[in-house]
């Protein structure tokens, strides 16, 4: 029993060993060995041909991002020389920063998300030296998880309330969420698909807007009106408008 228990978990590492470089590779494989005609699978190919695309998808997505990040750094006015004279702990905290940047864009899902990094990294040459950048890291999370359909709703919702929301107490009063959600829904075709409830609940995981109150008088019991959140404001801003208008 105490050998056959010690196979077990030997063959049980073996497999995640194998597979630590590509999660559920194992599961994949297990589920082609039980298709009728994928008895001969080639595990060793299976995982060459896995690394080959998920290293290809790196660097083409790092080049991109540093591509946009040079056209933007020539748009925007940076404090560059700033950066130069700075301290240790400015300069450690912007190495930090770019290094996170550098690893999640090379693991985005789209060139789209890549772009919104490469913004955040203008804006903050632009802003000048800092200890921390822990609004940066949280926008750079924020913009490689949000979907560009989602990014979409998000800047049409940004023109209606990011002028409300910024002179406000960091969302929308109540009466102005309902009143701009009912004119978004009658200007744009997407705020009346069924699939904007997705969008929402995925953009209000993220921080960056929240569902509000409904009133009657503007909405029907079918519909809940969203107001965009400061942090949702400040992403607008920093990744989805042209960058040589962001706010700094």
């Amino acid at each position: 029993m105490a050998i056959e228990s010690y196979r077990a978990a030997k063959a049980q590492l073996e497999a995640e060993a194998r597979s630590e470089f590509f999660p559920g590779m194992q599961i994949v494989v297990e589920v082609g060995r039980n298709i009728a005609g994928l008895a001969g699978f080639d595990f060793a190919k299976f995982e060459e041909l896995c690394l080959v695309a998920l290293q290809k998808n790196s660097r083409d997505n790092l080049a991109y991002l540093f591509e946009s990040l040079v056209e933007d750094v020539k748009r925007v006015d940076t404090k560059l020389e700033a950066f130069m004279s700075s301290g240790t702990e400015e300069r450690r905290a912007l190495d930090e920063l770019v290094s996170e940047a550098v690893a999640r864009s090379a693991e985005a899902k789209s060139k789209d998300r890549v772009r919104r990094v490469a913004r955040i990294l203008a804006n903050a040459l632009r802003s000048g030296p800092k200890q921390n950048y822990v609004k940066e890291r949280e926008l750079i999370d924020a913009a490689t998880q949000v979907a560009e359909q989602d990014a979409h709703i998000l800047g049409v919702m940004m023109k209606h309330q990011g002028d409300v929301v910024k002179k406000g107490s960091g969302i929308a009063d109540i009466n102005s969420a309902n009143d701009t959600w009912k004119r978004m829904r009658e200007e744009n075709e997407e705020f009346r698909d069924p699939h904007i409830h997705v969008s929402c609940a995925r953009l209000q995981a993220q921080g960056l807007i929240i569902r509000m109150d409904r009133k009657e008088t503007a909405l029907d019991l079918a519909t809940n009106a969203y107001s965009l959140t400061t942090f949702g404001v400040e992403f607008c801003e920093w990744c989805i408008n042209d960058v040589s208008s962001s706010a700094a």
